[in-house]
């Protein structure tokens, strides 16, 4: 599936100009202004936003510093145009929190690089994010805003994990986000889909149980939010390659 990007600009021919310079391998969104921009940003969480600074409703500026710092959209790259050309613009720009700030006129072939490039780090961090956060989830180097999520995240799951009414629609709520935000956002951060990482989170709790020996493999279950025996057993081993007699044997 192609990478989405959205385009906010309230210059309709600049706007299609854009569009038609990257329609060619991306699917393209469009907003008039920044207002607009946001809705559709938290909306469809787009791959990648490219915006313009002077604009109705809300500014680019604006808009960027209120995508940077909220928990949904915060991940987000940013590549800002402007025709703003001082080194006082450029570096309010840029602390917006704009991943890249290009002046116009530019030339379509460093859009097109910057865009490239910043989606093949995005993907780059993605994936070490995504072997980090199952070794060590405590342990993630991420931005402020993404870490102060991912703790959030990860307190309400340790807290229902022997909870087996604890399913991703109530973890949605207790951090704020809709089921399909948070389910968009935490693939983007980790191209896990939510329910396995918390199935490996209880998964991995049920192991260290069962080394503790104080539990029995059902009362393990139990304690790990597995109310049938059958089933814990079934994907523990497909999560560990041995049953949870197997691993306690061995």
């Amino acid at each position: 599936m192609n990478t989405t990007i959205l385009i906010i600009e309230d210059n309709t021919e600049v706007r299609d100009f854009l569009r038609i310079c990257l329609n060619t391998d991306y699917v393209i969104l469009e907003a008039a202004d920044g207002r607009a921009g946001w809705n559709t940003a938290v909306e469809e969480l787009p791959g990648l936003i490219v915006t313009d600074v002077m604009m109705p409703e809300m500014n680019g500026n604006e808009f960027c510093r209120q995508l940077k710092n909220d928990a949904r959209t915060s991940h987000i790259p940013v590549i800002m145009l402007t025709a703003q050309t001082s080194i006082d613009q450029q570096l309010e720009g840029l602390e917006s929190g704009a991943d890249v700030y290009l002046t116009k006129p530019f030339s379509v072939k460093v859009l097109q690089s910057y865009v490239k490039n910043l989606l093949r780090l995005k993907e780059s961090q993605r994936q070490h994010f995504s072997q980090k956060i199952f070794l060590e989830p405590t342990q993630t180097e991420i931005g402020t805003v993404d870490k102060k999520f991912m703790d959030r995240l990860m307190e309400v799951i340790e807290i229902n994990l022997n909870n087996p009414e604890f399913h991703v629609s109530t973890l949605a709520r207790e951090v704020g986000m809709s089921t399909a935000v948070l389910y968009k956002k935490f693939n983007a951060l980790t191209q896990t889909p939510i329910g396995e990482f918390i199935k490996s989170l209880r998964l991995k709790k049920a192991a260290q149980l069962l080394r503790n020996d104080k539990f029995n493999i059902a009362e393990v279950a139990w304690e790990v939010g597995f109310n049938d025996r059958k089933y814990f057993s079934k994907e523990f081993k497909k999560f560990f390659g041995q049953t949870p007699s197997e691993y306690i044997n061995g």
